[in-house]
């Protein structure tokens, strides 16, 4: 029969969530109605099912502009021995712009620092259920318990201590957010406003530009209050109410509700430490981005799997995909929104406090991906930087001619530190270590544990086919012994639905920037599997048509 070799798809704007799901899919069409593919099949909605066999599966892998890659994962703080209560990560940052991780923990208050580079537990209070939130006003951040009050973290000292709220009861106090050099407290369905003098200071007044309201279109109580560009949204229970500055001290903000935005359970369904730009958000609604103006849903098959109960995680030993069905469970979420570029949602598929999973979606490339790490938080990393009187050993690997003119006493205020591209999204694990997400192309010494299943591969609806070989490029290769760190695998089928237990395809070229993976092997379709280190730019199947199924 005639060899038949073509070229598969890599830049699909979507892959299904739970493979099963996924519909029939043919090489040749012959007198299928969705024949054609856009011109616009990269990363929009127009290409949402046109039959094109394509990523049908992966764990641990991005998007990127050639197709996709494998992802790791590099310790960045170490674990806390004995700890397994760390919950969130909140950056702390002073006038100075020195940044310092924060954990609550339920009143632990763990605190890192790049001088102590451990983390340590500063002032511990009772704080057992009680929802935090954070604000950033005039170079000082500010931590709030709900219903204990405002804390702030003491640099010098190095102390975690509660502030003195003037106008309003700490008991009273659900959350706390900023805008336009205002803190703002949330309690019930009422946001008040502070003093642009002091911002722990809210008795109402004219001259100090203090005050509060309840706003009308609130539906719920108050959740959270985040702060945006020109204003702040208000998110309760039900809804969203979005606040503009008006730039007058009598009437600071003007609120009218955000059309179309649901409603949040908790601040942790709120993208946090993102720019003044649009907010992301969990809600009754789906995922959704908000602005003051108005809320748009997001990605109908994110919404759909999370919504739906259903999963499914790949073995590694037995190479098998397994499905579960979660019944009455409901998948926990939360929304981390890092660099203007990645949203990544994360859930948890068991009633655990740990996410086991999380979808990250490319906002440039308008892609997804998929990671597979446990963890309970994920955050944008700030790269904690030494700050005081430091000593000679306190700059590690810099150099001190590196700083030219630079005096030495101008170190007090604390060595600046420049976010790596792309090295900015971590992931904190319940024992306090902090990892990133390694997304270079530099995997020669790694090997990492990128899944990727491509498929179905059928020839022709009317024929069996019998598979040939697979060419990838983009496979990385070990540094000593020149061998490939991946694992490639063929999942055939007789009835084109249910794949059979996954055979070793063999290596039969290698070169350094592609491989020839073969396994003559006879279905109705195949789907090819990998795992491993690997960056994919293309790929190339050979298959031969056979007798009628």
């Amino acid at each position: 029969m005639a060899v038949q070799r073509f070229r598969g798809a890599l830049n699909a704007a979507d892959f299904p969530l739970v493979s099963s799901m996924q519909g029939r899919t043919v090489v040749q069409p012959q007198l299928d109605n969705n024949v054609r593919t856009t011109q616009d099949f990269y990363g929009t909605s127009e290409s949402a099912d046109y039959s094109i066999p394509q990523l049908l599966y992966c764990e641990n892998v991005v998007p990127t502009a050639e197709g996709i890659q494998s992802v790791g994962y590099e310790e960045a703080v170490e674990s806390l021995l004995g700890a397994v209560d760390f919950d969130q990560v909140i950056t702390l940052r002073d006038a100075d712009e020195n940044n310092f991780l924060f954990c609550p923990a339920e009143g632990k208050n763990y605190i890192y620092t790049a001088n102590e580079a451990a983390w340590v537990s500063t002032n511990p209070i009772d704080a057992t259920g009680r929802a935090v939130s954070h604000a950033y006003v005039n170079g000082r951040t500010f931590i709030c318990y709900k219903g204990l009050g405002i804390y702030e973290y003491a640099v010098v000292s190095g102390t975690f201590s509660l502030q003195v709220v003037v106008g309003i009861a700490n008991a009273a106090i659900d959350c706390i957010g900023a805008s336009n050099n205002y803190l703002l407290i949330a309690s019930g369905i009422t946001v008040f406003w502070s003093s642009l003098i002091d911002p722990l200071d809210f008795v109402p007044s004219i001259l100090t530009g203090a005050g509060f309201l309840i706003p009308q279109d609130v539906k719920a109580n108050i959740v959270a209050v985040n702060g945006t560009s020109g204003g702040f949204i208000v998110y309760t229970g039900k809804n969203a109410v979005g606040a503009v500055y008006t730039n007058n001290i009598r009437a600071p903000f003007s609120f009218k509700e955000v059309a179309s935005a649901g409603g949040v359970s908790t601040p942790e369904q709120i993208a946090s430490d993102q720019s003044a730009g649009p907010q992301y958000a969990w809600t009754t609604g789906g995922l959704q981005k908000i602005v003051t103006q108005g809320a748009e849903t997001l990605s109908a098959e994110i919404n759909d799997f999370l919504a739906g109960r259903k999963w499914e995680y790949w073995v590694t030993g037995t190479r098998e995909l397994v499905e579960v069905i979660a019944g009455a469970t409901e998948f926990r979420v939360k929304v981390a929104y890092i660099a203007s570029r990645y949203l990544i949602v994360s859930y948890s598929v068991d009633s655990s406090d740990t996410y086991q999973y999380a979808i990250l979606f490319d906002t440039v490339l308008k892609r997804r991906g998929k990671l597979k790490f446990d963890h309970v938080d994920c955050f944008a990393y700030p790269y904690p930087n030494a700050f005081g009187d430091l000593e000679y050993a306190d700059l590690g690997t810099v150099a001190y001619e590196s700083f030219g003119e630079v005096s030495y006493d101008s170190l007090r205020e604390g060595l600046s530190s420049n976010p790596p591209s792309k090295k900015t999204v971590a992931f904190l694990q319940s024992n306090g270590t902090v990892s990133l997400l390694a997304m270079t192309y530099n995997k020669d010494e790694a090997v990492q544990l990128g899944v990727a299943i491509f498929g179905k591969f059928q020839l022709l609806r009317a024929r069996m086919a019998t598979l040939q070989y697979f060419d990838v490029e983009g496979a990385y290769r070990n540094a000593t012994s020149g061998v490939p760190n991946i694992r490639a695998s063929v999942m055939a089928s007789t009835d084109g639905k249910n794949l059979v237990v996954p055979s070793d395809m063999t290596l039969t070229k290698n070169s350094k920037y592609s491989q020839r993976y073969a396994k003559r092997i006879t279905g109705l379709n195949f789907a090819i599997g990998f795992e491993g280190s690997f960056a994919f730019s293309s790929y190339l199947l050979e298959m031969t048509a056979e007798g009628d199924r």
